[in-house]
């Protein structure tokens, strides 16, 4: 074992001693050897008046949630006598969810920790301690906006399996073959994803999908409008200025979940338009001709400048339940674009009111069969079933 080796397995030690000396009537003591469960770095026994907790401890420099997830599957061997725990200076949120779902338990140089033994039970979790470690720099961040078109396209079609370079012959993704190739790095040691016979399939889809939500920026602009009429108007008379003017465009958000998901209710429309849509001829047009005011307050249409061009990758045509009065199409109108079910769901995640419960409705009729699905597949795959 080599000395950076030596060392973080004893900071591993003593963090665990300290941890466990904490609580009053124990004691501590770190044998040289568990002959019964051997393959890990470092036990620990904590010794009370009526029980013992047995810790065995892989103590690593730098855990990745690539590597964390071969840890973890490796320590699920041990019995329920032990409780395994992974340590390392810096425990990312992530890795810590791996271990979590795992039951393996964690701690970083910090002192954060999330210790869960069976027999006898045990549960310590501590929380907000800053770390003096840095934090592993990313090869890339996959969720910037060229790189989430990978993530885009990996997520839409959850199925199936990718060579690097279709991500850059693809031209609804349109990106490098140096930028696809440091994407699927980094979508790798996150554990979303897992290379197999030279193609990338979805490790972690559910886990993916929610990774971008929370760092999906929302619309690059949004500027609140206000058209005559209900919001049904507003939404048609867009789409005819869009039309006419020869725009891609996509209603978004409330306006594309009502007509993905029957229970979804709205009162304020909003669509998104190509970059060319803000120009300022362009938006005085929409004013004088077609009647859309800007305005502080009292909107009922946002019109949305993509962060990215992809965000309209994948639009569709609506279709209407023709059993709902309330979604009748109006006569002489072309059924509007919408964003995709993922589109619109990343959209209704970061909207206030009842965002989240719009966007479940849209996972749930849209998205949840194919992702669980890839999720099956891969624990199949990973067990020889596939």
């Amino acid at each position: 074992m080599v000395n950076s080796e030596r060392n973080t397995v004893r900071q591993a030690e003593e963090l665990l001693r300290q941890l466990f000396l904490e609580f009053a009537g124990l004691s501590v003591w770190i044998p040289h050897e568990s002959p019964s469960d051997p393959g890990h770095d470092v036990v620990i026994e904590a010794v009370g008046p009526e029980t013992t907790w047995r810790i065995v401890v892989e103590a690593k420099s730098r855990v990745t949630p690539q590597t964390a997830i071969a840890l973890c599957e490796r320590m699920q061997t041990h019995s329920d006598e032990f409780i395994p725990v992974i340590f390392a200076p810096v425990i990312s949120p992530r890795v810590a969810e791996i271990a979590k779902a795992y039951g393996v338990g964690y701690v970083d140089g910090a002192g954060n920790c999330f210790l869960r033994g069976r027999r006898p039970p045990l549960l310590i979790e501590r929380t907000g301690f800053k770390s003096p470690y840095p934090a592993p720099k990313r090869v890339i961040d996959p969720f910037s906006p060229k790189s989430s078109r990978i993530v885009r396209a990996m997520l839409s079609e959850p199925g199936k399996g990718w060579k690097v370079r279709e991500f850059a012959e693809n031209p609804e993704i349109n990106v490098s073959t140096g930028l696809a190739s440091k994407v699927k790095q980094a979508l790798v040691e996150e554990g979303y994803v897992v290379e197999r016979n030279r193609l990338l399939y979805l490790r972690d889809a559910i886990g993916l999908l929610n990774a971008w939500s929370q760092s999906y920026p929302g619309p690059a602009e949004e500027i609140p409008m206000y058209f005559r009429g209900d919001t049904g108007t507003a939404e048609r008379t867009i789409s005819r200025w869009c039309q006419d003017n020869a725009l891609h465009y996509a209603l978004a958000g409330y306006s594309a979940a009502w007509r993905l998901a029957a229970e979804v209710r709205y009162s304020v429309g909003a669509f998104y338009v190509e970059d060319r849509g803000f120009d300022r001829t362009l938006l005085e047009q929409l004013a004088v001709k077609y009647g859309g005011k800007g305005v502080d307050s009292g909107p009922n249409l946002f019109l949305w400048r993509p962060f990215d061009r992809s965000v309209l990758a994948g639009r569709m045509q609506a279709s209407f339940d023709s059993s709902s009065p309330s979604r009748q199409v109006v006569a002489g109108q072309p059924t509007p674009w919408v964003t995709s079910p993922l589109q619109t769901w990343l959209d209704l995640k970061r909207s206030a009111g009842r965002g989240e419960e719009a966007a479940n409705a849209v996972f749930e009729k849209h998205l949840s069969h194919d992702l669980h699905a890839a999720v099956k597949r891969d624990e199949e795959w990973q067990h020889g079933a596939v």
